[in-house]
């Protein structure tokens, strides 16, 4: 049995990813929220997926809002698409970087999602997020009360990648349970049946991504991270990473599958205001 890698997860140092402080980090870093690493993907990417399933609910009237905007690039799909589209995210150098490449349709504002929308009631046509705040949870009414009646909402999670990583990294990267898809299955099920949303669709799928070096598996593990323990992943685990890396690609790169949930709702056409 191969021996464990060191985890970072167990160290100190460790940030725990989507909390307010690895955001931070993020954004400190770079100003944008997007991936790091280098890798190739399979079509059709979970992304390309997504845009499809928004722009068949869009038209020149239509108004949207992407909450959870992150710096804007994939907000900006929409931009020559519908009358508007509005982009929401708590961190600020996020929306800064958006607003530098923002449209005449375009708007991107520091919102946080837990707290009163500054909108007026049945503004938006379509709420999507892409990873980011779901405003449809039960007791939550303000993603109700911006939503015209009718209206459609639309997200899509991240939910874990495998595809043999984990095996291959153990330590790493932690095994996920036997039963992992049909939970995230029933997660999902429940968060929209809670919803108080016509239930459209609901899809767990795969996507193929290959990496295209050893360190980009360590730069996915790290993303987010501190350069401290960037440092003490790469010093421990770089040489090893090579070694698993170099007997386990292909041509186009270190094989894995990224897990992702998309759900679509739909407003009932009666409602007024909260629901």
């Amino acid at each position: 049995m191969q021996k464990p890698l060191f985890d970072p997860m167990q160290h100190p140092y460790w940030i725990p990813p989507q909390t307010a402080e690895w955001h931070a980090n993020v954004a400190l870093e770079s100003g944008v929220y997007k991936y790091p690493w280098k890798s190739v993907f399979d079509e059709p990417r979970a992304e390309t997926i997504f845009a499809d399933k928004i722009s068949a609910f869009l038209n020149e009237d239509t108004r949207v809002l992407d909450v959870g905007c992150g710096h804007g690039e994939f907000t900006m799909t929409f931009a020559d698409k519908t009358q508007e589209v509005i982009g929401i995210d708590v961190v600020p150098a996020y929306i800064s970087t958006a607003n530098g490449n923002a449209s005449q349709s375009t708007r991107f504002l520091v919102v946080d999602a837990d707290g009163k929308m500054p909108f007026l009631d049945d503004t938006f046509d379509v709420i999507y997020t892409k990873k980011g705040p779901w405003l449809f949870h039960r007791g939550l009414d303000e993603g109700h009360r911006i939503l015209k009646p009718g209206g459609i909402v639309l997200g899509l999670y991240h939910c874990g990648t495998d595809g043999g990583l984990r095996r291959l990294f153990p330590g790493l990267y932690t095994p996920l349970p036997d039963n992992y898809l049909a939970d995230i299955q029933s997660r999902y099920d429940r968060q929209l049946s809670e919803s108080n949303l016509k239930r459209i669709d609901l899809q767990i799928f795969e996507e193929v991504e290959f990496l295209s070096s050893p360190e980009d598996v360590l730069i996915k593990k790290c993303f987010g991270q501190k350069e401290s323990l960037k440092k003490i992943v790469w010093d421990e685990c770089l040489r090893e990473v090579e070694d698993i890396f170099a007997r386990h690609s292909t041509p186009k790169g270190l094989r894995v599958v990224n897990y992702h949930a998309l759900m679509i709702g739909q407003a009932d056409e009666m409602k007024g205001g909260s629901v």
